[in-house]
């Protein structure tokens, strides 16, 4: 069985923020009990992600978010003869504004390897890569762990 981190959750500045929030709150727990809630909160931001657990010997796959990073919350799903496995580019950007009112814009590209169903519809991300070539060569390797036809 594999473990694949497909995203975080809060994204980039989410993360930083929770990181940001977690040290404010270890500060403030030296002063205040309140600091114990904000320690609570930097830590949900921060470490909450989403992944992809794959069991090759029952042919499941588990699509989660894991809150802290620890508590693992989705279900499994059956990986059936019908179902096969495509390559998707997926783009997202975020939009960062400045106190000076400047917008900067990052924009990240991945490839992923989604799980498709009879119907030919995405049910979950496998996995996820930075190169098309390496999503690619993961797919054949799949699809034989996973003893797919297409």
């Amino acid at each position: 069985m594999i473990n694949n981190k497909i995203d975080s959750i809060f994204g980039t500045v989410g993360v930083f923020a929770g990181w940001i929030i977690l040290a404010f709150g270890i500060y403030s727990c030296f002063y205040s009990l309140i600091g114990i809630s904000t320690v609570i909160v930097g830590l949900f931001l921060a470490f909450t992600n989403t992944s992809t657990k794959i069991d090759f010997e029952n042919r499941k796959a588990k699509f989660s978010n894991n809150l802290f990073g620890i508590f693992s919350v989705g279900y499994w799903t059956d990986i059936t003869s019908g179902m096969s496995l495509s390559l998707q580019k997926t783009t997202k950007s975020q939009n960062i504004f400045a106190f000076s009112n400047q917008k900067t814009t990052n924009t990240a590209q991945d490839y992923r390897i989604m799980l498709i169903n009879e119907k030919g519809i995405a049910i979950m991300p496998l996995k996820k890569f930075d190169k098309k070539e390496d999503a690619e060569n993961e797919i054949a390797e799949l699809t034989k762990k996973l003893k797919i036809t297409s």
